[in-house]
């Protein structure tokens, strides 16, 4: 008889367990984890997602790492669960997108109904009622000192879907501070004036409702960590924020309009002199950078469409050849300097233009072309349409990689881009934004140089076209005129000088 109890005592014991296994590997799953995909389409070249400093300066890239965990939630019929730890990530695929990682449902839930599963990295969360809460907690930070964590994201999942695509909660700001000045700074950044509402990743955000619950940062003073830039160095701060939309709807985005940067150096407070219209959107999962420069006495801007201070960089404009625009011009070591001054067809740069220091013309004689003619009233007759790349001042300073852009480049410019009269460091020119992305070029009123007088109130940038069939004496413009909100192709005769915005066309 004790035999036969302790059998049947075993045999309880042995189904107890089993069914204790059966019930904990139904509430087991294993899930495979995607990173959202890098998206440079809006963005300038590097400005992609997560955010890794690196020794040469701060590198945005989405991919799991080691050691990355993932909290995860349970909602069923109107409750929320956590689970009892988060799961670190494993299995992690070469380029980093992908991972695999483990989700245990908690005892509460009933593995025979259905359920959604939230899953939230990069940021500490936690339930709030029926709601995950993102404790967005973040400040801004210094990347040079201490690393970045990861760009905050989540997702949702169905019982039976166990592919996690996460999204992104935010955007990055990434801002360049320059210090042009002989002693150290102590910067701290102190967000910005807006009069289009956003948001500040700050506080905290609900997931479970597919909308966001945020602050808004329309008047910003929250002060940051600071930072201190040494001088003549460049110190970087990044900021997480949130647009203000539906989080289902990775597309929209918020703009800034009108925005001051505040900040407080040594003590004092000190805003941007430059007014900034914005002409792009801060959408999840994008990167934008700012340049701002301390001078001793004013914080100005020095673009707020290139990386970084490493000119010139390619700009995307999502023209339809594809084409990318320089950001600065010739001689220029920024989108709000003027640069060198050419006549068409020469590669040196002077200050004086007259038509008898002008390579092509026989003692300074307009009906007297050596070169680029096609109309024997005008000269010798050489049957050249365009110019050839040893008079091609993009080519001859920058390389093979840059050359004038043609005439059929300035329209396709003019034809999907807006233009408007901006202002940046204090150099007035025409904006142009992209009517397809998020990027932007400047060019500044430049002026030209007429037979040896001073620069006038325009803009002229030369094609690397002539108008060969009647008047070759004249070349092909971009013409901008001052507070002339618009901007068109025109003639200029060849000798005067004008600047010159390269093309690229080598392989990126």
């Amino acid at each position: 008889m004790k035999n036969f109890a302790q059998l049947l005592l075993c045999f309880f014991a042995v189904a107890l367990f089993t069914s204790c296994e059966d019930d904990f590997s139904k509430r087991q799953t294993v899930f495979t984890a995607s990173m959202p995909a890098d998206d440079l389409s809006s963005t300038r070249p590097g400005s992609i997602i997560n955010g890794v400093p690196d020794g040469e300066g701060f590198i945005l890239n989405a991919q799991w790492k080691d050691g990355d965990k993932i909290q995860l939630f349970v909602r069923q019929d109107g409750k929320v669960y956590q689970a009892e730890s988060p799961s670190t990530v494993s299995d992690i695929s070469s380029d980093g997108k992908t991972c695999s990682f483990e989700v245990t449902l908690p005892k509460s839930v009933k593995t025979d109904r259905d359920y959604d599963i939230i899953g939230v990295t990069g940021v500490e969360s936690y339930i709030d009622g029926t709601d995950v809460i993102a404790s967005c907690d973040l400040k801004r930070m210094g990347v040079d000192s201490s690393d970045a964590p990861l760009l905050p994201m989540w997702f949702t999942a169905k019982k039976g879907n166990t592919q996690a695509k996460f999204r992104h909660l935010c955007a990055y700001e990434v801002l360049y501070v320059n210090n042009s000045t002989e002693s150290s700074i102590t910067f701290k950044h102190g967000g910005y004036d807006v009069m289009t509402p956003w948001y500040k990743y700050s506080d905290k955000v609900a997931l479970t409702n597919d909308v966001f619950s945020g602050y808004e940062a329309g008047q910003n003073d929250a002060e940051s960590n600071e930072i201190t830039i040494d001088a003549w160095e460049t110190g970087t701060i990044v900021s997480w924020y949130i647009p203000a939309n539906d989080i289902t709807d990775e597309s929209i985005g918020a703009a800034i309009d009108n925005a001051r940067l505040k900040a407080v150096v040594n003590g004092n407070t000190v805003t941007t002199i430059d007014a900034l219209k914005a002409y792009k959107t801060f959408s999840r999962g994008n990167a934008y950078y700012m340049q701002v420069t301390w001078d001793g006495s004013n914080l100005c801007f020095s673009n707020d469409y290139c990386p970084d201070g490493n000119h010139p960089h390619m700009i995307d404009l999502g023209l339809p050849s594809a084409t990318k625009w320089a950001c600065c011009n010739i001689g220029a070591n920024s989108p709000a300097v003027c640069g060198a001054h050419f006549a068409w067809g020469e590669t040196t740069p002077k200050s004086i233009f007259r038509t008898n220091n002008y390579k092509w013309f026989i003692g300074g004689d307009s009906h007297n072309i050596t070169k680029y003619c096609c109309n024997s009233n005008y000269g010798t007759v050489d049957g050249r349409t365009e110019l050839e790349l040893e008079d091609d001042a993009a080519f001859v300073h920058w390389g093979a990689e840059w050359h004038m852009p043609s005439l059929s480049q300035l329209f396709e410019l003019l034809n999907n881009c807006t233009s408007e009269w901006a202002k940046v460091n204090g150099m007035g020119g025409c904006l142009f934004k992209s009517k397809t992305n998020d990027s932007a070029i400047f060019f500044p009123l430049a002026g030209w140089r007429p037979d040896g007088l001073g620069l006038d109130a325009v803009g002229n940038y030369w094609s690397h076209h002539y108008d060969y069939g009647t008047w070759p004496h004249l070349a092909y413009i971009l013409c901008i005129k001052y507070g002339n909100t618009g901007a068109y192709a025109a003639y200029l005769p060849r000798y005067y000088g004008a600047n010159v915005r390269p093309v690229y066309v080598g392989q990126e």
